[in-house]
């Protein structure tokens, strides 16, 4: 059996409308899914989802709103309610029994997928949707956590891709846990962010988040989120392409770069589900492209950091080495996975190799290249995609223009002041005083360097002072300047070139005017 792709499918939670979002109270957008497939008389339905009893219940509350029975069917149990001799235990049997009778109601079928490449349970199933499809009310639903369906039954099944919990379901889930726990005096308002700070995982997760935290007793802000970001770290880590990347630097590790800074800084407030609601435009993404190593990917780590959401690398390499299978189908359950962990930010390094930009791309290529550009149309509002690039030249105008990308920034070598601020930053890190340094001797001999050379020569310095057992000095660094030819010597043509392509293509990320490449 292959995945169907191309069933006839009703949208996930994260593909609706303002308005489906937002289900009447008490109900929930899985409830309303399941109603319109129900509503439009499909006979037979596979229920796409990992959280089996979530979907029972919106099952069993759908079929009691329509006033119809339900009956459940497991391998192990057999049809629910049936007093027959017959082993219902057997699909075949369940299925014919079903059939026989053609009586309204919903047919709820729990272990279903692992028999349907079966011949007799394929035709039985077929032979379903033309039965029941003649009786108001009559429907049988495959409930799976794979999408794995007979292409013979293509035609046949109407698929509901089951998206993650609403914040709705998520906020009773969270106040039931609450409850459990008398002695913890929680604040509504820290009740409600939770909620929104869980969107992305299952109701089971949810549960076991909460009662991490109620149980340690760690009933602030900071350890609610930090516990939800763990658990979405989980999640992803299932994808094998999907890395979860931990915030370890802020913007203070970011030399320089002020409009950049400023621009994040900017929307530091309007990233969240508060904003959606209010209609405020939400930032979707931005393109950082320019010099090799002057902070790109670094900048791309700490909009999160900022933010307080989680960021997930997405490796393009593992995608297209088809380790998870088909290429195509693995990108786009990356993009799903992202979806389903918003908020987030979404971090595709060296984008103009990862989605292969080249004219000598392959069809596979081409066509994930515009997946990509429709999902960045189409995508849920709470994915921010944070995009580097250092070949700017071959990426394609239909990516840099507006509507993709919020802003393109051009990050630049560094400029004498935000060098100064760079060395100040690296000696920190060492464990240094800067005011125990000469920055201007180390400025005169860093010209026309980028940061990760800069970090580079304190960074030895420091290994130089330890091998002599003594606190490390301005004459450590310097004597290291002299093993480092800059980027900007050896690739200057290129680098000019870059300059030349990005001076009206693209926002310059620092507010300074940086270093010159003579002298």
């Amino acid at each position: 059996m292959q995945p169907a792709p191309d069933l006839p499918t009703t949208s996930r939670a994260t593909d609706l409308g303002p308005a489906a979002r937002r289900p009447a109270p008490g109900r929930h957008v899985l409830d309303d899914q399941i109603e319109r497939a129900l509503r439009a008389r499909h006979p037979l339905l596979y229920l796409h989802t990992s959280e089996e009893a979530r979907a029972e219940q919106a099952l069993r509350r759908v079929a009691t709103s329509a006033g119809v029975p339900i009956t459940v069917w497991s391998c192990s149990g057999g049809l629910d309610g049936d007093d027959s001799r017959d082993d219902t235990r057997d699909a075949a049997v369940a299925l014919d029994r079903i059939l026989t009778q053609a009586k309204p109601g919903l047919y709820v079928f729990k272990d279903l997928a692992a028999f349907m490449g079966a011949p007799p349970v394929t035709r039985l199933l077929r032979d379903a949707y033309y039965r029941l499809r003649d009786v108001r009310h009559a429907h049988l639903v495959v409930l799976a956590a794979d999408l794995d369906v007979p292409s013979t039954l293509r035609h046949n099944v109407f698929l509901i891709d089951a998206g993650p919990p609403d914040v709705e379901e998520l906020a009773e889930l969270v106040g039931q846990t609450v409850r459990q726990y008398t002695e913890r005096q929680i604040p509504p308002a820290l009740l409600r962010e939770a909620a929104l700070a869980l969107r992305g995982v299952t109701l089971d997760e949810a549960r076991h988040v909460m009662h991490s935290v109620l149980a340690d007793g760690k009933l602030s802000l900071e350890s609610l989120l930090d516990a939800i970001r763990e658990a979405k770290k989980t999640l992803s880590v299932g994808t094998g392409f999907l890395e979860y990347v931990p915030h370890e630097r802020g913007i203070e590790e970011v030399g320089g770069l002020a409009r950049f800074k400023a621009w994040i800084d900017d929307r530091a407030t309007v990233f969240n589900q508060r904003a959606v609601d209010a209609g405020v435009p939400v930032p979707r993404g931005i393109l950082i492209m320019g010099v090799s190593g002057c902070g790109k990917s670094l900048c791309a780590k700490v909009i999160a950091k900022i933010w307080n959401v989680p960021l997930f690398r997405l490796d393009m390499n593992l995608v297209f080495a088809e380790i998870f299978g088909n290429a195509e189908a693995s990108f786009h359950r990356a993009l799903k996975t992202i979806e389903a962990l918003a908020p987030a930010v979404l971090w595709i390094d060296e984008i103009e190799n990862g989605l292969g930009f080249s004219e000598n791309a392959n069809p596979t290529q081409q066509h994930i290249f515009s997946a990509f550009l429709t999902w960045m149309q189409e995508k849920p509002p709470l994915v921010f995609v944070a995009a580097t690039a250092n070949r700017i030249e071959s990426l394609p105008a239909e990516l840099i223009r507006k509507g993709r990308f919020d802003q393109v920034f051009f990050v630049d070598l560094p400029s004498e002041q935000e060098r100064a601020e760079l060395l100040r930053i690296s000696l920190r890190r060492n464990g240094a005083a800067p005011d125990d340094f000469d920055i201007r001797a180390m400025l005169r001999e860093t010209r026309g360097w980028n940061a990760a050379e800069i970090e580079q020569v304190i960074d030895a310095g420091r290994i130089r002072g330890i091998r002599h057992k003594r606190a490390f000095t301005t004459q450590d660094v310097l004597d290291q300047t002299r093993n480092v030819v800059p980027l900007s010597r050896t690739m200057s043509e290129q680098i000019q070139a870059l300059r030349d392509w990005a001076w009206d293509r693209a926002t310059p990320a620092s507010g300074d005017d940086v270093d010159s490449l003579d002298g």
